[in-house]
């Protein structure tokens, strides 16, 4: 089984894997997923030390889930905020492809299912 640290660092090699080779081709879109790809590597450590915070606040106190859910909500929020502040300056910038941003905010759930199938594989099923 994989951990969020194997997903985390994943991500961060395939974005800078996917800049260098992409500048190459075109600056814009190296440029675009580098900016989606950092800021989705940024929303999920922040996913991570959110959960975190949540799992150990939950072993001390004692939660309602009024109070789970508001805890998620917020979490959410922040997050949604800082996709929807990278696609912003994706579309305001000439400097920066808009869909290569996009597509970079999607690396993380590239990365979980390279290491899905590569647990798949290892197990033989």
């Amino acid at each position: 089984m994989f951990s969020e640290d194997d997903v985390l660092r994943t991500t961060t090699i395939l974005t800078l894997l996917l800049t260098a080779g992409l500048l190459v081709y075109r600056v814009e879109i190296g440029l675009g997923v580098l900016l989606g790809g950092l800021m989705s590597v940024l929303t999920f450590r922040l996913m991570i030390i959110d959960a975190t915070r949540l799992l150990h606040l939950a072993k001390t106190v004692q939660l309602s889930s009024r109070d789970v859910s508001r805890f998620n909500r917020r979490s959410f929020a922040k997050r949604l905020s800082l996709y929807a502040a990278t696609l912003a300056a994706a579309a305001v910038n000439p400097y920066v492809n808009y869909l290569a941003a996009f597509c970079g905010l999607l690396l993380p759930r590239l990365a979980i299912y390279y290491h899905m199938l590569q647990g798949r594989i290892k197990r033989g099923s």
